[in-house]
Order: C-alpha cells, then structure tokens, then sequence
C-alpha cells in the first residue's frame, strides 16, 4: 500500500485519539476542575492532545521507518494538518452550526486558544518522530 494512502487512513486513528481526548476532557475533569480552574480544561487538553498525537504517530512512524524521508515527514504532517483543518471546519460549520469567524476564531492563540498549537503539533510530530527512530539510540517508548 502506498506511504500516503497509509497516513490517510491513519488519520483516522487520530481522529479516533483526539475525539477519545474530547470526551475525557468534557466527562471526566473538566466538571472536577470547573469550580477552581476549568476554563482551562481546553489549554490542558490540547497539551494532552500533543502528546498523545506525538505517541501514535511516533509508532506509525516507527511502523514503517523504511519508507520515510524527511520530505515525505514533513508532507504527511502538512496532510494531517490540512485534513484536520477541513474536518473541523466542516464539523464546525454544518454540525455545530457556527460561523466561520466563530471557527476562526479558535485559531487566536492571543485569546488563550491553544488549538493552532495542536494543528502545528501535527505537522512537526512526524519530523521530530522521524529523527527519533533514524538515529541509532532509538529507546523511546520500547
């Protein structure tokens, strides 16, 4: 199968990873944190995001090191990004029913929104998992 018919179908599991996260997020400790710091249930949840972004994508690369470059990376990461992008919008406009300046504005990181940094995280992850793996003392997450 080829590489980037590969990372389509993976973002799927990511898809999977970060609605997993949503629903932690909204169910779990959120209410717990609401009384004493749960307007930031959203910034923490976009730092729990990262990270388990950079761990699933850190074995999808390991899955298939052979077939990676540092061009092909950094295109699959830019595919993630713009994927999400499209699906959030798309989400965001014909499901939750909300304007595209609302959508955008989940993009003003200067307002305390932390999802352009989950976006980005999206495109330098792979890179970053890449090196990882190429270099010789490979001991994350064995």
């Amino acid at each position: 199968m080829n590489l980037y018919l590969k990372s389509i179908l993976f973002w799927f599991v990511l898809l999977a990873v970060a609605i997993i996260n949503a629903v932690v997020r909204e169910a779990w400790y959120k209410p717990v944190l609401l009384p004493y710091i749960g307007h930031w249930a959203h910034q923490i949840s976009s730092l729990t995001g990262i990270i388990l972004f950079f761990v699933v994508i850190y074995y999808f690369i390991k899955r298939f090191r052979g077939e990676f470059t540092n061009r092909k990376v950094l295109f699959i990461g830019a595919q993630w990004f713009l994927m999400t992008v499209v699906f959030e919008t798309w989400m965001n406009v014909f499901i939750r029913k909300l304007t595209f300046g609302q959508v955008l504005e989940t993009y003003y990181f200067w307002n305390g929104e932390t999802w352009i940094f989950v976006l980005l995280s999206l495109i330098v992850s792979p890179l970053i998992a890449y090196r990882i793996v190429r270099s010789k003392g490979d001991m994350l997450l064995k």
